[in-house]
């Protein structure tokens, strides 16, 4: 044991050298953010096995020049802090939050502390109102996301180089709803630990946000969760088919597909059963079981639940991965059976947006179009209606309002209330008013809340023209 604890040392010990040797004889005397991450990532680990302090690494890597300490440290105030720093960690951890809440609060008091230890101190109390329930009223002064915010703000600009703290902003920021704030704090981070995988997610998720708002996606109907139970009432006004009819049909299904059957359960659990209670873990369990067995459907779902860190780990790339890998399916079931391949057309509509917004992959308005073409190809309304808006706008694409409305009528008559509305504004910027006035009605008899706002509107103008016409 003690010769492989030696022989280890000395490999240690030679990278070291290596690493010195390296950057000592760099060609121009200078690396980058990212070189440097690297090289630190490497040291960190070899540090510590030699019995160097976490803590002190860590210190040393962000330490700057930028802000001077202006109070002089008081050790036994440095002492008393660390030792309410740590009742208050063990509170946060046992959830009780106003406990950890009064730990944080007396040592912040603390004169002496130097701005090192008074940062992870704001971090921390940051990260306690943001886990605390919310007894307060909605943008109350009282209310705990702004005292986040508050203390946040003083952790990273007490260390303005600690990219923990301008993780802390962006948490504060997501909290109150603001991700535009919530991402450029996220970049910030980034731009200090350009590596840093957990960050990369985050901030990948917070963007997502941020375009899922700004496309008023929550205002979608569909979009609002319903129970197993609720989408099969609701399908079967569609395939004219009873619930239990349909769930004859499942139950054959599952006899004949085991993937299909590990995709359903995982339904139940993901929405919710009679019998069954929600549990996002078992779903992603049965999910995965499914994506083993080859099914896309899995994939995509699996996906999904990876894109929101519902029971799992949150990891855009991870869910890109299996968007791509459900997208190379035939689109499909086989020659003999033209039935489509569910999670193909849904997966290849859903890799759009990721290439639209910069969401874990670059952006790139030319993929993203293609993606809507191939996933419109197999059948999706939705992506007939997000490529028909790039075709409006001209990105991706050559702007061409001809093509524009008629994918948007496809996505339509395909039953996508958004291009309903979509196609009635496009009629509307026409002067086609009729045309516009019957598409919103039927955009709002489909419950799009845009076009409930704008009804009236199009009805008084289509009627004025009606009367122009009459004389």
């Amino acid at each position: 044991m003690k010769k492989e604890k030696i022989a280890k040392e000395n490999i240690d010990l030679l990278t070291l050298t290596n690493i010195r040797n390296n950057n000592a004889h760099h060609a121009s005397k200078c690396i980058s953010d990212t070189e440097f991450e690297i090289i630190w990532s490497q040291l960190t680990p070899i540090l510590i096995s030699f019995g160097d302090d976490t803590d002190e690494i860590e210190a040393l890597k962000l330490n700057t020049n930028d802000t001077k300490q202006k109070e002089s440290i008081n050790n036994e105030s440095t002492d008393e802090a660390k030792r309410l720093k740590d009742l208050g960690s063990d509170a946060f951890k046992q959830k009780r939050f106003d406990e950890a809440l009064k730990w944080f609060s007396q040592a912040l008091v603390l004169a002496g502390l130097n701005d090192f230890d008074r940062s992870i101190l704001y971090s921390n109390r940051a990260a306690t109102y943001l886990e605390k329930p919310e007894p307060t009223e909605f943008n109350s002064s009282n209310d705990s996301r702004y005292l986040a915010l508050q203390d946040a703000e003083h952790a990273r600009d007490l260390r303005p180089t600690w990219p923990k703290a301008h993780c802390r902003v962006g948490q504060a920021y997501m909290a109150l709803g603001e991700f535009e704030k919530a991402v450029h704090s996220y970049n910030k981070a980034l731009a200090l630990d350009p590596i840093n995988i957990e960050i990369q997610n985050t901030r990948d998720f917070a963007l997502e946000r941020k375009h899922y708002y700004g496309r008023q996606e929550h205002l979608d109907i569909r979009s609002i969760p319903r129970t197993t139970r609720e989408q099969l009432t609701e399908l079967s006004k569609t395939t004219g088919l009873t619930t239990e009819q349909q769930e004859k049909v499942i139950d054959m299904i599952r006899k004949h597909d085991p993937g299909k059957d590990a995709v359903f359960t995982g339904h139940q659990y993901r929405d919710g059963d009679d019998n069954v209670k929600q549990n996002y873990e078992l779903a992603a369990k049965f999910y995965s079981k499914a994506v083993a067995l080859g099914s896309a459907e899995g994939m995509y779902n699996l996906a999904l639940l990876h894109q929101r860190g519902l029971g799992v780990k949150k990891d855009m790339r991870m869910a890109i991965q299996l968007l791509e890998q459900a997208a190379s399916q035939s689109p499909i079931m086989s020659d003999k059976f033209p039935v489509p391949n569910v999670g193909v057309a849904e997966a290849e509509h859903s890799l759009g947006p990721h290439y639209e917004t910069g969401v874990g992959v670059k952006m790139n308005y030319h993929k993203a179009s293609q993606w809507y073409q191939r996933a419109s190809d197999h059948g999706s309304s939705t992506a007939a209606n997000s490529l028909g808006l790039m075709y409006e706008e001209g990105r991706g694409v050559s702007k061409d309002l001809v093509k524009s409305e008629q994918l948007l009528r496809l996505s339509a008559v395909r039953g996508d209330p958004n291009a309903m509305m979509n196609l009635a504004l496009l009629l509307f910027k026409k002067n086609d008013l009729q045309d516009a006035e019957r598409w919103c009605q039927r955009a709002s008899d489909n419950n799009n809340m845009v076009a409930k706002t704008l009804l009236k509107q199009y009805q008084d103008a289509a009627e004025k023209e009606r009367e122009h016409f009459k004389k």
